[in-house]
């Protein structure tokens, strides 16, 4: 949350000059110049002591000593501190509503309200009160203490210089004293290094995260020889249903596969057991979908959230203005940097290969301290600059830190999403090696009740004579409803359509409405959540796919092998996915589709499906090459031995 109070009342405060220039840090491999020599003792995230606190009803910065709280304050502080205690969060809020607070409620007592809030993560109501008792008590040095104290381990450094400076002095020697230095030194030089002042409302956690990382950037590895591999770890933060989770724990498991049958994949070696680290595979919200396939495949899988947990000083770093940028970390990197730098160091993996935004982020710089040779960073579709529903602040900086690394590497499943995270991050295309998706064909076994469904569908459709289909999950980024439109306007042109979905999600009820709505719901089979995917997929005469955003659709790949031709938005990968003009056809835009256009597409293809001649070449030409499980291992471990 960022601040957004005022600073009206500390016209005193000033803004802190710029320190000296950095001076050289050697941490066995590591030279830098860019971590601020802020004081080894500090632990932000840990709770700090009191040095300013007064007993209930003691005078404040030299007042007269106000009454106590009222029966019914102190009931309501009693109540949330017992919510409090039993981590029941939400009640407190309730409990501590400011209205509740009368005039003669002493400051101490109010600031105790505050902090309770805060405790109970509610850190705006939090906020909005602290800011309140500013406009108060302007000059109570203890209410900016305590303000500071609660803004700084969030983040707000500069906010809380603000309020220490706008005090009257502390005493020397004192504990707040030191505290306060400590806190100026690390804002003076955060605005040296960066050459500007610092916002109240911006978050120095992610300034220290960018410096910790470019304390690597002079740092010495060995590259990973050609033609063999050691151990290889694969990280993500779960193994649910998504196409990315697919992938690497099909990654996993044929690498160790081959490991175990053959010694390695296309004439690399793979020397040791590959595997897998998940920040959780619990089944709470279907983050163990993958696992008992990668437990069948005799994969090692680890979960993060799990492993020990190491402080500052068993990380064992010899810099002491490191280890207080890593003493700063944003809450996600410090998660990552607790419990696997000290787990790599043990494994000693040779490549560590992190999949998806979320886990470069809290694995990245732990692979770079534990000395990790090969740091990949493995991203599957559009940047979150585009899905900006996924962005947070802590991506772009920590991505433009870490291309300056030796060592790291950048491997995208689609040249689009290479294209779009270059242009984001500033970087040359050339520095992401594209590895596409291994797909493997799909099975089109019946069962008994599928066939029951498919019959039914065709006697309440008798003037049906081809069949257009979409494979997906109903939600947001698949656009369901825009294929829901989609089939209005190609039945009323093509009145003999009928249409098949395979899928389900948050939005699969209002899809279904959607088609009552048009009075198209009996032209429409909504299959649900299938097994038997490819049975259904066999059924179409085409299949589309309406997606704003995708990495690699793999079903565009999967329906070509079954011979089913596709239509398809520009998304992500989707063009690099099919022969266009042969096996499909690629519409205008990803962010306003022309229905006329996909109409007419789609008719375009009817007639070629389970076509020999043209998909028995698109297979062995097209699709084998590019898209092979075998070939995309190949890929990955290429990518994995060849130079940065």
């Amino acid at each position: 949350m960022a601040y957004r109070g005022t600073s009206a009342d500390l016209d005193d405060s000033g803004a802190p000059a710029a320190g000296a220039a950095f001076p050289a840090i050697n941490v066995g491999t590591v030279s830098t110049s860019l971590a601020p020599p802020v004081a080894p003792s500090a632990q932000p995230s840990a709770p700090v002591a009191d040095p300013v606190a007064n007993p209930a009803g003691a005078a404040v910065d030299g007042q007269e000593a106000p009454k106590g709280p009222s029966p019914e304050v102190e009931a309501r502080m009693k109540a949330a501190f017992a919510h409090l205690e039993r981590r029941e969060f939400p009640p407190v809020a309730e409990l501590l509503d400011v209205s509740a607070l009368d005039p003669e409620t002493p400051l101490n007592t109010k600031i105790e309200w505050a902090e309770l809030l805060a405790r109970a993560n509610h850190v705006e109501q939090s906020d909005a009160l602290f800011e309140t008792l500013l406009a108060d008590y302007p000059k109570s040095r203890r209410l900016r203490f305590m303000y500071a104290r609660r803004l700084y381990p969030r983040g707000f450094l500069a906010r809380a210089v603000q309020l220490l400076r706008g005090a009257a002095a502390f005493p020397e020697g004192s504990a707040q004293r030191a505290y306060a230095d400590r806190l100026y030194g690390m804002l003076d030089r955060f605005e040296a290094r960066e050459e500007r002042a610092i916002a109240p409302d911006e978050d120095c956690r992610i300034l220290a995260m960018k410096y910790a990382i470019l304390a690597y950037r002079d740092r010495q590895v060995q590259p990973v020889q050609a033609g063999r591999v050691g151990r290889v770890s694969l990280v993500t933060g779960g193994l649910g249903p998504g196409g990315a989770e697919r992938q690497l724990s099909r990654t996993a498991i044929e690498l160790e596969r081959a490991r175990r049958a053959v010694g390695g994949v296309g004439g690399i070696a793979i020397e040791r057991p590959v595997e897998v680290l998940v920040r959780s595979h619990s089944a709470r919200g279907q983050r163990d979908f993958f696992l008992s396939e990668l437990q069948a495949g005799e994969v090692d899988v680890r979960q993060i959230d799990e492993m020990p947990v190491a402080s500052t000083e068993t990380l064992g770093l010899s810099d002491p203005d490191l280890a207080a940028l890593i003493d700063y970390l944003p809450i996600k990197v410090n998660f990552g940097v607790r419990r696997l730098v000290e787990h790599y160091r043990e494994t000693q993996p040779e490549v560590v290969s992190l999949w998806q935004d979320g886990a470069c982020l809290f694995g990245g710089l732990a692979a770079i301290m534990a000395g990790v040779p090969q740091v990949q960073m493995v991203i599957r579709g559009l940047p979150p600059i585009i899905r900006r529903h996924m962005l947070i602040p802590e991506y772009e900086i920590m991505y433009r830190a870490i291309a300056q690394i030796p060592g790291v590497a950048f491997i995208s499943n689609s040249k689009g999403a290479a294209k779009a995270y270059a242009e984001w991050l500033d970087i040359p295309v050339e520095r992401f090696k594209i590895v596409y998706n291994g797909v493997p064909k799909m099975t089109c076994n019946a069962t008994p009740e599928a066939d029951t469904m498919w019959e039914d569908f065709l006697a309440r459709t008798p003037g049906g004579d081809h069949v257009v289909g979409g494979v997906f999950r109903f939600d947001t980024d698949k656009r369901p409803t825009w294929w829901i439109r989609f089939a209005y306007h190609y039945a009323r042109r093509h009145p003999d359509a009928r249409f098949l979905l395979v899928g389900d999600g948050r939005l699969f009820g209002e899809c279904v409405q959607m088609a009552k709505d048009l009075k198209i719901e009996d032209r429409i089979l909504f299959v649900g959540r299938s097994t038997n995917v490819g049975y259904w997929m066999k059924k179409m005469d085409v299949l589309v796919l309406m997606s704003s955003f995708e990495g690699l659709p793999n079903v565009l790949i999967e329906a070509q092998y079954l011979g089913v031709p596709v239509v398809s938005t520009p998304a992500g990968g989707a063009s690099e996915c099919f022969i266009e003009g042969v096996t499909g056809h690629i519409l205008g835009s990803a962010d306003r589709t022309d229905f006329d256009e996909a109409c007419v597409k789609t008719n375009a293809l009817l007639g070629r499906a389970q076509r020999e001649e043209i998909f028995g070449p698109a297979t062995s030409d097209f699709l084998e090459p590019n898209f092979s499980v075998s070939r995309m291992l190949e890929n990955f471990l290429r990518a994995t031995c060849s130079p940065n």
